[in-house]
């Protein structure tokens, strides 16, 4: 029987597994409910219960934002739903930029302001039964939070060079994170997370043409960056998104 990390590995490899890799995502209160069902001690006892092959993630924290904010000037506030909650953005602090001089003139964060000393320490000790991942990038899920959905969806059409500027806001922070992380977990990571919602339930959220303009270039930068460490790359998306798969394949 493979391991998680094997079975992983032989299937990013155009090998066949002894079955289909497993991932797990969840809520933190059916995480915490599973755990106490089951007797199991922590996360990791649950994924041996479930037999489930979920990466260990490593990373580091984004730098710390200012009154009540993120470090992208966001405000959250939690949404109650009744067997737990969930964070919604609050406030969307570029809404009101009207040329590309304002978004430059924006307080953007830096990839060096970034705490790196936990990921030199947590590598050392990292164990390898699982595959690792580390780092993401999803640009206009951030791109709306700043923006608000509306704005950023008209933004495409009506302010392209608005949009195409605080992309590459997001997309220089990002690389460079990325980037360093990628340097300091050198020969341990084996997936990245790059991502965009792009669908919606019956086509997509935008024409081809936009996501070729403006999100499969530095999506594929970002990717090269990961392949150029040896690094795989996880690519998600939602929704009725079969017209841009072909690009997202060679992008990927």
């Amino acid at each position: 029987m493979m391991t998680p990390r094997e079975r992983w590995l032989a299937l990013l490899n155009n090998q066949t597994p002894d079955r289909i890799p497993t991932d797990y995502w969840a809520t933190g209160e059916v995480t915490q409910r599973l755990q106490r069902e089951l007797g199991c001690a922590d996360h990791w006892a649950l994924m041996e219960r479930l037999h489930c092959d979920a990466p260990r993630h490593i990373g580091v924290p984004l730098p710390p934002g200012r009154n009540g904010c993120d470090c992208w000037g966001i405000q959250h506030r939690a949404m109650d739903y009744g067997t737990g909650s969930y964070n919604e953005v609050a406030t969307h602090p570029l809404a009101s930029a009207a040329s590309v001089a304002d978004v430059h003139a924006y307080p953007w964060p830096r990839a060096a302001d970034c705490d790196y000393d936990a990921l030199r320490a947590h590598v050392t000790s990292l164990p390898r039964d699982r595959v690792v991942h580390c780092g993401h990038y999803e640009p206009f899920l951030l791109y709306c939070s700043l923006r608000g959905m509306e704005q950023a969806m008209m933004d495409l059409a009506l302010e392209p060079e608005i949009a195409g500027a605080i992309f590459a806001h997001i997309f220089d922070f990002y690389f460079e994170l990325n980037q360093r992380m990628f340097e300091i977990a050198k020969g341990m990571v084996d997936i990245t997370y790059i991502a965009e919602d792009l669908g919606s339930q019956a086509g997509l959220l935008m024409s081809v043409e936009m996501i070729r303009r403006f999100i499969l270039p530095n999506q594929k930068r970002m990717a090269d960056l990961a392949r150029s460490h040896g690094i795989h790359i996880f690519y998600h998306t939602d929704g009725a998104a079969r017209d841009i798969i072909p690009d997202l394949i060679s992008v990927t």
